[in-house]
């Protein structure tokens, strides 16, 4: 049986803004100002820069100004920042009107109501109804909007969720105009059985819609669920370097901050599919993914140094799979 493989997908990278919120010690503006110049470079066309939220909540944002003026912006990429409540919204405006804004800004909503109040302080149907002012208030700046449904195949604090709500919250979205819809395997819940099944449905729905297949490595099933979402008809992918991310942190060098609580997962393995691993698999398989595949392992051996320690892609170390002869 033939496999339904794309000529080309593209691959959102996630390290500098949900790899850097669920690190207990800040990663400086420089670095990560540094990380996304170097992500510019090798072919990555979006890239989540910050979170504009209040940095009471997310300290290891407290730079966002300051990476947002850093970076050297490339006119064909998608610099990405997070604007979950009203008033980050309004400084990404605020932002764009002195000249240094993204260029999309992202809010989520979630299936499960235990999440929107943890994360977000608000009901889904508040959030929702936000999201229709959002959207324009974007627009009206300049910037694109992409919705992100969240916990979409599952939920750690309720359990499961029903998958109906996500098809209505795109419903929904869609209808606001936005520009892409993300669909947040938040906690690692999705299958690739499930992700097959949900995918095809609303590439069947909405085909001419951009939709983002965001799926957490929590549970090992991360690439085998993108590879499922590939079948499915999706071709926009998000990950993070060394599948780090997941929940803010509620620890700052060693200062208890609000965050978002306590940790409401069942472990500390939280983060998103390991871009490393994920660029190489595409990649061998004849997918075109725009990306410098030897940079990327390259910046990916560097994010291990910047965070301090050995993160979990396999390909920083075992490498590309070999062409030809290496002697004797």
């Amino acid at each position: 049986m033939a496999l339904k493989l794309p000529e080309s997908v593209l691959i959102g990278e996630c390290v500098v803004r949900e790899g850097c919120q669920h690190e207990e010690h800040y990663i400086p503006a420089q670095a990560k100002i540094w990380l996304i110049n170097q992500l510019n470079k090798a072919g990555f066309k979006k890239i989540e820069v910050t979170n504009l939220s209040n940095p009471k909540y997310v300290p290891q944002f407290r730079d966002a100004d300051e990476v947002l003026q850093g970076i050297k912006r490339l006119p064909d990429v998608t610099y990405t920042a997070v604007t979950v409540v009203q008033s980050a919204v309004e400084r990404a405006v605020d932002v764009c009107e002195k000249g240094y804004g993204p260029t999309e800004i992202v809010n989520m909503v979630s299936t499960s109501e235990s999440h929107c109040q943890r994360n977000m302080g608000k009901s889904s149907d508040e959030l929702l109804k936000l999201a229709g002012e959002w959207v324009q208030l974007a627009h009206g700046a300049g910037m694109k909007f992409c919705g992100c449904i969240g916990t979409v195949f599952g939920c750690p604090m309720e359990g499961p969720v029903p998958i109906e709500k996500a098809f209505e919250f795109a419903d929904r979205l869609i209808e606001y105009g936005v520009d892409s819809v993300m669909y947040g395997d938040t906690t690692g819940e999705g299958t690739p059985s499930r992700a097959l099944e949900f995918y095809s449905e609303i590439v069947e729905r909405y085909p001419d819609m951009i939709h983002i297949a965001h799926f957490h490595d929590s549970r090992g099933w991360g690439p085998a669920n993108c590879f499922a979402a590939l079948q499915a008809g999706v071709r926009h992918f998000d990950s993070s370097m060394g599948g780090i991310g997941g929940q803010p942190a509620s620890v700052l060098d060693r200062v208890p901050v609000p965050g978002t609580g306590k940790l409401y997962t069942p472990s500390d393995i939280t983060g998103n599919v390991r871009s490393e691993d994920l660029i190489v698999m595409i990649d061998e398989m004849g997918i075109d993914t725009g990306l410098d595949v030897d940079r990327v392992l390259e910046i990916g051996r560097a994010v291990e140094m910047i965070f301090g320690r050995r993160l979990r892609s396999y390909c920083v170390e075992t490498g590309r799979i070999p062409k030809g002869k290496t002697g004797r």
